[in-house]
């Protein structure tokens, strides 16, 4: 095994001497080390020193650039590099060795923040595992967008702008991914002039914020709600959709093909901000129509808006929609 620290010294006192042939020689074995040891970071930065010391150490020069960029394909992550198969397939060895070194990677936990409305964060993330749930916050209260997963985008806007986030990214499994700063941009615009353009085609193939809000204004617009007053037995779940917790009760306030909402008291927002994005199974027999109708419909909590004296309205929307007569049935009664 070559002692690193002190082979750099000695290269440093070969250049001292004069005796080029010889810093080169052992710097060109150093490279090799480091790029064995998956340290490209340090190979490289002796790949510049070399640079500095012989310009004209061509062989020494091409084969220690050949060594590093062969060690980090044979290092890339098959998980992740399969996931995103479409950006990296459209992409030359160097790019796709530079974009995935570029990346740092995070762990998160259940209900952590990536990153928040109204704040600065101009990372892109690519998740690799779990969920998250994109919240809108309006003077009503949250609102549920979208839920991300393995395979999706977040951040692209603030990305490739400089605006603030107009949206919250928060998890709501463990989180597996990893993020590129924005000032990687930067550093490409010279050694890789192309790879930027390429990342931003691939993210157009994703739906932006924007789009999102719009999508949501249509939804509130284009379903009728007829009032409701009934209580209602509820139920969260988790992902595989089984109960968990213990039912309890609400107040029915209204309801539509596509879900309904109801009141509850909640003594904490921060309580309450943890249900949005969670899986629910609502159960109620509305007794004043003719026959009774019983509704038992799963869905997804994708309003949460409070109310005076710690009371919350929760809007569910729901997985499959009801006949339009139950809906008829319900505003007849």
């Amino acid at each position: 095994m070559v002692n690193m620290d002190e082979s750099e010294r000695r290269v440093e006192q070969h250049i001292a001497k004069g005796d080029t042939d010889a810093a080169v020689k052992l710097l060109y074995k150093m490279i090799l080390q480091y790029a064995r040891e998956k340290k490209f970071s340090k190979a490289e930065q002796l790949r510049e020193r070399l640079l500095e010391v012989d310009p004209m150490a061509l062989n020494e020069i091409i084969g220690s650039a050949e060594i590093i960029e062969e060690g980090k394909s044979q290092s890339l992550d098959p998980i992740h590099m399969a996931i995103w198969s479409g950006l990296y397939d459209t992409l030359s060895t160097e790019e796709k060795n530079e974009l995935y070194y570029s990346m740092k990677d995070a762990i998160l936990g259940i209900n952590q923040p990536v990153f928040l409305q109204g704040k600065l964060n101009t990372n892109l993330y690519f998740i690799n595992q779990g969920q998250l749930k994109v919240i809108y916050q309006d003077k009503a209260g949250d609102v549920l967008l979208n839920t991300l997963g393995a395979g999706q985008l977040a951040g692209q806007e603030h990305f490739f702008s400089n605006t603030v986030c107009t949206t919250s990214l928060i998890t709501l499994t463990n989180v597996n991914l990893k993020y590129l700063e924005k000032d990687a941009l930067l550093r490409w615009k010279k050694e890789f002039p192309n790879l930027e353009q390429q990342l931003s085609d691939y993210c157009d193939g994703f739906q932006t914020v924007t789009e999102l809000l719009q999508t949501k204004k249509m939804d509130r617009r284009a379903l009728k709600r007829v009032k409701i007053s009934d209580k209602g037995l509820f139920k969260l779940l988790n992902r595989a959709g089984e109960p968990i917790g213990k039912s309890f009760k609400g107040d029915l306030s209204d309801i539509s093909v596509g879900g309904l909402s109801f009141e509850i008291r909640i003594s904490k927002e921060e309580t309450a901000r943890l249900l949005l994005g969670r899986r629910i199974n609502v159960a109620f027999n509305y007794s004043k129509s003719i026959p009774n109708i019983i509704i038992d419909q799963n869905g997804v909590i994708v309003g949460v808006y409070p109310y005076p004296f710690e009371d919350y309205s929760i809007h569910v929307k729901f997985d499959k929609m009801l006949d339009k007569s139950v809906i008829d049935a319900i505003q007849r009664a």
